[in-house]
């Protein structure tokens, strides 16, 4: 055999391999980012479990004594396999990141006040609200309240209006100081 047959073959092989552990790196990382998102959707859901719990709405009415417990149920395998849509939002300000993860169907209201973020499941209009996030049936929109709530799309930045704009996963919220990634999951 000639020398530059085998050396071609040698590059294909060395190609192949670098193929394959491209394929493998890629594979690492998506399962490290399902593990994460599963990770989030069980602190959330546990979070809500203890809340009903907490809220106990069977408690001692009038009667002393302690309340009637609660059994506290939730399904982490039907979340995970799609049942129930989230929308997760990532802060990232001056001082901080923190994420939130929230169902679809709930409306949240964004804003800023004293230079903190304002992220409420109600509305009120002292604490700083500039924007309201909600479901509507082509999807998750955002509709600003107040002047100063921009959406950027790739790169391009427009002015969100009182009407709504739906939402795409890679979406950034910005508000003075603050901004907010979008995922749709």
């Amino acid at each position: 055999m000639k020398w530059y047959l085998i050396a071609a073959m040698v590059a294909a092989g060395l190609v192949v391999l670098a193929g394959i552990a491209a394929l493998v790196v890629v594979l690492i990382r998506r399962r490290s980012r399902r593990k994460t998102l599963a990770d989030q959707l069980s602190c959330k859901l546990r979070e809500e479990a203890l809340d009903r719990a907490l809220a106990n709405s069977r408690g001692a009415s009038g009667i002393h004594g302690d309340p009637a417990p609660v059994e506290v149920r939730f399904n982490l395998t039907a979340d995970r396999r799609g049942a129930g849509a989230l929308v997760r939002l990532t802060e990232h300000n001056l001082t901080a990141t923190r994420v939130y993860l929230v169902d679809r169907g709930q409306r949240l209201f964004l804003g800023v006040k004293d230079g903190r973020a304002v992220v409420r499941r109600d509305y009120d209009a002292h604490s700083g609200v500039l924007c309201e996030l909600y479901a509507r049936q082509d999807g998750q929109c955002l509709r600003s309240l107040a002047p100063g709530v921009q959406l950027q799309r790739g790169r391009t930045v427009a002015a969100v209006g009182a009407d709504g704009q739906p939402l795409a996963t890679g979406d950034e919220i910005l508000l003075p100081d603050t901004a907010f990634h979008v995922e749709l999951i």
